[in-house]
């Protein structure tokens, strides 16, 4: 299998009128933060996961890294799918073959979907497994707001392990990031770390004692939404 032979795969489920609705969901028009060049054929999340999944064994990184560069949406996506999916199952040397494939096609990983699919399996595993989140830090200071949302989306992986430190410091990092979707992200996982465990809510109610009053709305809302009717109240103030 190669990047045309997946891409043809995925055409066989093309929905025009699902297509356009993507375009239009993923903010890709002009003056959206989107890529006006990304096209859509329309297909289902459960299908693109289920040509991922017959398919993953049978492509190369090489094959994966055309797929990353392609306009349509989602053949990056299927690419990333499948790369999480090796990642899961590789050997020391094809771990470090993905995620270097993957930091050389951050300029194509240019949506929230796209990155939230693949950079807490792939880089915040990879991560975590070498005990080195460089990597993260790095992303975080790029300037370039999808590889920001890696850095901050990678934590997930980490949180489940009970290592919550970097996600703090991001977060407290980007409390003046002025695109929402970074407040978005740092809500989320700043939620994540208050559901996964006693320690992990102990540090988020820290976290929003420290910053609550300055946190931006939406990053707040995200972050409170598990807490009770009680410390919602408290928090929202400030909304």
């Amino acid at each position: 299998m190669d990047a045309q032979g997946i891409i043809r795969e995925l055409l066989r489920f093309e929905d025009r009128t699902y297509a356009i609705h993507h375009a239009s969901f993923f903010k890709c028009f002009e003056g959206g933060y989107g890529d006006i060049n990304d096209t859509f054929c329309g297909i289902r999340a459960q299908d693109m996961r289920s040509i991922a999944k017959r398919f993953c064994k049978q492509i190369s990184l090489d094959e994966l890294g055309i797929l990353l560069k392609e306009h349509l949406h989602e053949a990056r996506a299927v690419a990333l799918i499948m790369l999480a999916n090796r990642f899961d199952k590789a050997d020391d040397k094809e771990k470090n073959e993905i995620v270097d494939l993957y930091l050389k096609h951050t300029t194509y990983i240019n949506n929230w979907d796209l990155v939230d699919i693949s950079a807490y399996k792939i880089l915040g595993r990879y991560c975590y497994e070498i005990n080195d989140y460089t990597i993260l830090q790095t992303l975080s200071k790029s300037g370039f707001l999808w590889e920001e949302r890696m850095s901050v989306v990678a934590n997930w992986y980490l949180i489940h392990k009970s290592e919550f430190a970097l996600n703090v410091k991001l977060c407290e990092k980007f409390l003046t990031h002025k695109h929402d979707l970074m407040h978005k992200a740092c809500g989320w996982m700043l939620r994540e770390m208050g559901k996964v465990s006693f320690l992990g809510n102990i540090q988020l109610l820290d976290f929003l004692e420290k910053h609550h009053k300055i946190m931006p709305r939406t990053m707040l809302r995200y972050a409170i939404e598990r807490l009770s009717k009680e410390q919602k109240s408290y928090y929202m103030q400030k909304l």
